[in-house]
């Protein structure tokens, strides 16, 4: 077999493969064996009609052709190990010759792995944000942890943003009730904006007592009453504000295992702050791949950028789904169109593939590998993340062909880490900064 390799870019290479008749012999061989096996010749059994009578029954074209089929995949196999390529995506195929006697030839045009030229990746330059917990937001957490400890006071006043109104609501289209926007004794917040659109600025500035009538357009959240127009009857039966408990040490007994408030804010400065550290940890690793990715010029596979693009637009749906939106519902809100949605993601999407090339080639500079404890350790992670068990979890993903990838995601994150590792750190709150420790040696030159 001849092989002639060309390079077309920097992500795509044809090859030109060309066979005798002998060599694929053994791929005509199979393509009759399958043949017999599958046409019924009258006075053959399945499996046992000779050649030149399965021959004169189909006709010469569908054996070449059927021929051709078994022929390309074990040729195009072999080329690929002589030519030591790594595919990511199935070939094109194109067949230039086919002939009895001169055998067949054929062109595979291949997507592959760019030659990446991996930038400077030791000593990358990155800012590390503070992880110190201001006083501004122990004080948020704890007005956050009063507010869940808050009871509803009723008031005699008029009602303003913020205030919880009890009321008795009624809504109809002529004599027919709308249910979903009906009942009695609901407590709405003023201001949150539910309900109907007009519903808070009908019941700003009431008092108990007080009923309020007016007409508006149900949002499409009501059904068969969507975008009609009726009309609401409320009844204002009280006004009730939330009220926070003071911040003391009864509190404190209240909220939690401590006795006094100065204890319940040091065991929350020292969680917040154990939470800020691993959150800076994982932002100045997002700002060395960042870097990376940023100092890195190399042509991305089209087809692994459109992958991840699929991948990523679907997720999106599925978030958009999770919060109740439609994707015209958060196009709306967010004044884009869907081309620019689109073309942020396949943004992320190309990013996000140049990254993991990096990590990628870099595992292999340095020699990373995923270690068989590594990769139970992870299968065992994935399993108790979805609450099933890892030594069927492991089963699966060998059937799949997954484990590979599980390995990959692993030699990733420890390429990541050693770049991480080896990256010049500027702490944005020089105070954080680690301390050089002395010198030894030195100190003792100085006694």
């Amino acid at each position: 077999m001849k092989t002639t390799l060309t390079r077309e870019s920097p992500t795509t290479v044809r090859l030109t493969i060309e066979a005798t008749s002998d060599e694929i012999s053994p791929a005509a061989d199979r393509a009759f064996q399958k043949l017999a096996g599958e046409v019924k010749v009258p006075g053959f059994r399945k499996g046992k009609v000779p050649k030149q009578v399965l021959a004169a029954r189909l006709g010469k074209e569908t054996i070449r052709e059927a021929t051709i089929r078994e022929a390309i995949p074990s040729l195009y196999a072999q080329a690929v190990v002589e030519e030591n390529l790594e595919p990511i995506a199935p070939p094109r195929i194109e067949v230039t010759s086919e002939d009895d006697a001169d055998g067949l030839a054929f062109d595979a045009t291949i997507e592959v792995r760019p030659e990446i030229q991996l930038p400077d990746y030791t000593g990358l330059v990155v800012s590390r944000p503070s992880d110190t917990v201001t006083d501004a937001e122990l004080e948020d957490q704890l007005k956050r942890l009063q507010e869940r400890f808050a009871t509803l006071e009723t008031v005699s006043r008029e009602t303003r943003t913020g205030d919880y109104v009890l009321m008795n609501m009624r809504t109809y289209v002529h004599d027919r009730q709308v249910d979903q926007a009906t009942g009695t004794d609901i407590l709405y917040e003023l201001g949150a904006g539910g309900l109907t659109p007009d519903l808070d600025t009908n019941l700003a500035g009431k008092r108990a007592g007080e009923i309020v009538k007016f007409n508006t357009t149900l949002t499409e959240n009501f059904g068969d009453f969507a975008n009609q127009e009726v009309t609401c009857e409320v009844l204002v039966k009280e006004v009730r504000v939330k009220v926070a408990p003071a911040l003391d040490d009864e509190f404190a007994k209240t909220a939690s295992e401590f006795d006094t408030v100065d204890e319940l804010k040091k065991d929350l400065r020292e969680k917040m702050g154990a939470v800020k550290r691993a959150t800076v940890d994982g932002e100045v690793r997002s700002r060395v791949l960042e870097t990376l990715v940023t100092a890195s010029d190399f042509e991305v596979p089209a087809s692994l950028t459109e992958e991840e693009f699929s991948f990523r637009l679907e997720r999106f749906a599925e978030q958009l789904r999770g919060v109740g939106l439609g994707v015209d519902d958060y196009l709306s809100q967010t004044q884009q169109t869907e081309e620019q949605v689109e073309t942020d993601l396949r943004a992320q999407a190309e990013r996000n593939v140049r990254a993991q090339l990096l990590l990628e080639e870099i595992g292999k500079a340095e020699g990373i590998e995923a270690t068989q404890e590594e990769l139970e350790d992870e299968v065992r992670r994935h399993a108790e993340a979805l609450r099933g068990d890892a030594a069927e979890l492991r089963k699966q993903l060998e059937s799949k062909g997954r484990l590979g990838a599980l390995a990959g995601d692993i030699i990733r994150r420890k390429a990541l880490d050693f770049v991480t590792e080896r990256a010049e750190i500027n702490y944005e709150d020089p105070a954080e900064a680690p301390q050089t420790p002395q010198n030894p040696g030195a100190a003792e030159g100085e006694e």
